[in-house]
């Protein structure tokens, strides 16, 4: 979330910026390529170092490297995950990070108020109106969207594996998750402990969000926890195969509603443990990795200062 309570930085005409552009993310097809990049940016006035991440490549030390050589401004061309990462390396020095939407939903983006085509983008990067951004955390790592455990981080494994044949596409990622459904993995005990309560759950699904904008999308409440500067943590019911299945569809079509689909609880501080102690498949912005628990979900007291339209105003993303 963008934090209200401090104050916009003054506009600064960006001179001194790398754009850390990842070719991969988005469709392919319709996909920019770094010379693209390069001739908008040379339309105001800036040449900025345009460095293609490796997959193979550590993302984090590819962005202490651009730190290292003195920009003012990393810019993270790519999607959810791609721009997850690099914030995860910027929180805490004193660059400020730019955003180039080039991946398949662009939550973060949009929730800003960037626009999804480059040439606009590109435009609120030159103009460089910046906000202080509170990032949320999952143990030590940052997550800009959401945070999440169970069958989702298994619907992300098998979109892949889909992308990979059939391409990148909002088609191809929800059917994705229509494959998983029908597999339906057992689903997670799990202990809560939020707001200074303790319970435990059996769900098959845990989401923890930290962007409103997203919840409103998906037409789910949960919004108005994260502009009280909480975290909302949705947990899907124990409800067999095809109760979840009809959950998801009520997800997908906006048509979910709270304690038939799914509970809510808010809170800044979340905790999880799963009650078998394993190492559990998480999910942070649509990027998989196994993970040891107890979980930790908190918001950081580390800002980092985004560029966001100069009309974007106090608003909660």
């Amino acid at each position: 979330m963008l934090d209200a309570t401090k104050q916009h930085t003054n506009p600064t005409r960006q001179t001194n910026l790398c754009i850390l552009h990842n070719p991969q993310s988005g469709k392919q097809e319709a996909g920019a390529s770094s010379e693209d990049l390069s001739r908008l940016f040379e339309q105001h006035g800036l040449t900025p170092e345009i460095v293609k991440l490796d997959p193979e490549n550590d993302l984090a030390a590819t962005v202490k490297q651009a730190v290292d050589k003195g920009y003012d401004t990393i810019v993270a061309a790519g999607g959810d995950g791609t721009i997850c990462g690099v914030t995860q390396a910027l929180v805490g020095t004193s660059c400020r990070m730019g955003i180039l939407p080039c991946g398949t939903f662009n939550y973060f983006a949009r929730s800003l108020g960037i626009p999804q085509d480059l040439d606009g983008a590109v435009k609120v990067i030159a103009d460089g109106h910046a906000r202080p951004l509170r990032v949320a955390m999952l143990n030590d790592r940052v997550f800009l969207n959401n945070a999440n455990f169970g069958l989702y981080p298994h619907i992300l494994r098998s979109r892949e594996e889909i992308y990979d044949y059939w391409g990148r596409s909002r088609a191809a990622a929800y059917w994705s998750a229509i494959k998983v459904l029908f597999r339906w993995p057992r689903p997670l005990q799990m202990q809560i402990t939020a707001n200074g309560q303790t319970t435990t759950v059996r769900t098959p699904l845990a989401f923890v969000f930290n962007n409103a904008y997203q919840l409103r999308e998906m037409g789910m409440e949960g919004a108005e926890c994260i502009e009280d500067g909480k975290l909302a943590l949705m947990l899907a019911p124990d409800c067999g195969r095809w109760g979840m299945i009809l959950s998801s569809l009520a997800v997908l079509t906006g048509q979910a509603t709270r304690k038939r689909h799914f509970d809510l609880i808010c809170s800044d501080d979340i905790e999880l443990r799963s009650t078998k102690g394993k190492r559990l498949l998480v999910a942070r912005d649509g990027e998989r990795s196994r993970m040891k628990g107890p979980f930790r979900l908190t918001l950081s007291d580390a800002d980092l200062d985004v560029i966001v339209p100069a009309d974007f105003g106090d608003a909660v993303r």
